[in-house]
């Protein structure tokens, strides 16, 4: 009878562990995706004209080297759509797509954010 109770209370720590790994990795995910987020709003008012304000939408993908992809859109016009790849490695935004205009001093490379 000890035996199984001994096994029990071992299946409960493991399970109660594998939980709170998880909602910890969720967290940390959340954490990483506001960064990402934080860093294509400097990106673009840095880099483009006209941009007030920037929205994000829920959706985002994690590729598997790492890069966190969000989408969003501008100056509260859904049709004004946004994409860009955040390399947490580099802290910066590897690849972006974005139908707004330039900063002219920002069209040979891109500008500090």
């Amino acid at each position: 009878m000890k035996k199984y109770i001994f096994i029990l209370i071992i299946i409960i720590i493991a399970v109660g562990g594998f939980i709170m790994k998880n909602i910890n990795d969720k967290n940390e995910q959340a954490e990483e995706i506001k960064i990402a987020q934080e860093r294509m709003e400097k990106f673009i008012k840095a880099n483009y004209d006209g941009i007030h304000n920037v929205t994000f939408k829920d959706k985002y993908e994690i590729d598997p080297m790492g890069g966190i992809e969000v989408f969003g859109y501008y100056n509260g016009d859904t049709s004004n759509k946004f994409d860009g790849i955040y390399d947490k490695a580099n802290d910066k935004i590897m690849g972006h797509s974005i139908d707004a205009v330039r900063k002219k001093e920002c069209r040979d490379k891109d500008c500090d954010y």
